[in-house]
């Protein structure tokens, strides 16, 4: 944070204050304290501080609010980083060994983990099996998940030495999905503090790079909470962090008092995250009908709506927001029935706004239910370049309420933009491009640069409960900001894939790059 008070001058200042078509700007801007003090008019801002004060000149740069990814793995990404195989963009089995025997050879001994393999880039669109693993590695365990980490693949080490009872087929082909991924895992190390910490700083500071100053964190465990909240008190922390915590530690949460919205300026309690359903790629998304490519399988309901709706009422009573992830529109269906339910209790309109994340396949019912109870999404634009084959699975006249990003903002819902990282890439340009230049069939469905922003900056803050905090350039607001060569909220958007940040600003101090 940033004690000296400092203007920043010659600039295109878009405060996003006004709403999304809002066109006004600024040209400079004061910071104290990690926050802004004054923007506007430059003879304005100077008018309005005293004493001695730093300059900086902009010249001329595009300066919008801080982004925040509203649903990230972040702290999981930075451990993925330290010690596991990247397998996105395989396109064969071959390929996906060829990298996990190079992975092995670096780590000679322990577990062995490979992530990011789509299986529908394989010519065969077969998922890898045991024996595939066998080939690599045959005398420890060697465990694959798929891109969305809906599925894994074990090979027969790691199957024999499962915490429990395999389901039906996967001792023969190693392939588990959602919830019994654990058999399989459950005995993995668990990384030391050191680890968890290299982990957070390391991620942080590639987020910031990349001009994220915020994001929505979903914690593996308690630990990784204490972590960051020991980081935190060391000032150390290189990005906001507002924590995400799996439901099974609400008990542990009630007990250590805390509840949505407690914290500091860089880490702040955030919701109960809860799963209702699988994936698209799995194909364990729960939905209404059939998959189009695979008759007879509507996905798994995880969780039925009067059981949701007790969790989400459980939560609520202590104080707790809730994500609940859903993606198929069955899951969509209950999760916005349970919402409602709870919310009914409370005499309140959703007041501790409980969020859905995803909600990639849509009906007309649960659209109207998400704008009546205010309830925030956090979707993720690149889902529709990674999961190209949504309109096989779905078929197409499913596909037109897949992803719709358009027909849910215009009906009024509040959009928060999120990467899922580890899911996807740490990548806001690649994000904001996708959410702009979508597939010939799903056109109708892309937001411009502009829109795509507001709710990457102001969607994210509303999504937590902030907006009276972050995700606008205004007076009193925590000093978080990208600044840029290029006009981004006005840009063509076949250029996003090249532009880069100049400058990142969290809690006023200018990192230039």
């Amino acid at each position: 944070m940033s004690e000296r008070l400092t203007l920043y001058r010659n600039a295109v200042v878009h405060s996003l204050q006004g709403g999304i078509e809002d066109v006004s700007t600024a040209e400079a801007f004061a910071v104290s304290g990690g926050r802004f003090v004054a923007v506007g008019l430059e003879t304005k801002v100077r008018a309005q501080m005293q004493g001695a004060f730093d300059t900086v000149d902009l010249q001329g740069s595009t300066v919008v609010p801080g982004f925040v990814d509203a649903h990230a793995h972040l702290i999981d990404f930075g451990l993925m980083l330290q010690s596991t195989a990247d397998l996105t963009h395989s396109r064969s089995v071959r390929e996906l060994q060829d990298r996990l025997r190079s992975h092995a050879q670096k780590r000679p001994t322990g577990w062995l983990f490979g992530h990011g393999f789509d299986q529908e880039l394989f010519e065969t669109h077969a998922f890898p099996t045991r024996q595939d693993l066998d080939a690599v590695c045959a005398d420890r365990p060697l465990i694959i998940t798929r891109i969305c980490g809906h599925a894994a693949v074990g090979n027969t080490f790691a199957l024999q030495h499962s915490s429990g009872p395999l389901p039906p087929g996967a001792s023969e082909s190693g392939l588990l999905t959602e919830d019994d991924i654990s058999l399989i895992t459950a005995h993995a190390p668990e990384p030391t503090d050191a680890e968890i910490d290299d982990a957070i700083l390391r991620a942080g500071s590639l987020a910031t790079s990349l001009g994220l100053t915020g994001v929505h964190c979903l914690l593996a465990d308690m630990r990784q909470l204490d972590r960051l909240r020991e980081l935190d008190q060391r000032n150390e922390l290189p990005i906001r962090f507002h924590a995400q915590i799996l439901y099974r530690y609400l008990d542990e949460c009630v007990a250590r008092g805390l509840r949505t919205g407690q914290g500091s300026d860089y880490l702040t309690i955030g919701a109960m995250k809860i799963f209702s359903d699988g994936s698209f790629g799995a194909r364990t998304a729960a939905m209404h009908d059939d998959y189009s490519d695979d008759p007879g399988n509507r996905g798994i309901l995880l969780i039925d709506q009067p059981e949701l709706a007790e969790m989400v009422e459980k939560a609520q009573a202590a104080g707790f927001q809730c994500a609940i992830h859903a993606i198929g529109d069955k899951a969509v269906d209950v999760t916005v029935g349970a919402i409602a339910d709870a919310c009914a209790l409370s005499g309140g309109n959703n007041p501790l706004r409980h969020r859905i994340e995803h909600a990639s396949q849509m009906t007309t019912s649960a659209l109207r239910a998400m704008v009546s109870l205010k309830i925030p999404v956090a979707v993720q634009p690149q889902f529709v370049l990674t999961d190209f084959w949504t309109v096989h699975r779905v078929g197409k006249e499913r596909y037109r309420w897949s992803y719709p990003f358009r027909t849910m903002q215009e009906a009024g819902v509040h959009l928060a933009m999120s990467s899922d990282c580890w899911v996807e890439k740490l990548d806001p340009y690649e994000l904001i491009y996708r959410a702009c230049v979508r597939d010939e069939v799903s056109k109708s469905e892309s937001l411009t640069p502009r829109e795509t922003v507001y709710a990457y900056t102001r969607g994210s803050a509303y999504a937590a409960g902030q907006e009276s905090q972050r995700g606008a350039i205004v007076p009193g607001m925590l000093a978080d900001a990208v600044v840029f060569d290029e006009p981004l909220l006005d840009i063509a958007p076949e250029t996003l894939l090249k532009i880069r940040p100049r400058g990142v600003l969290t809690g006023g101090n200018l990192r230039l790059f």
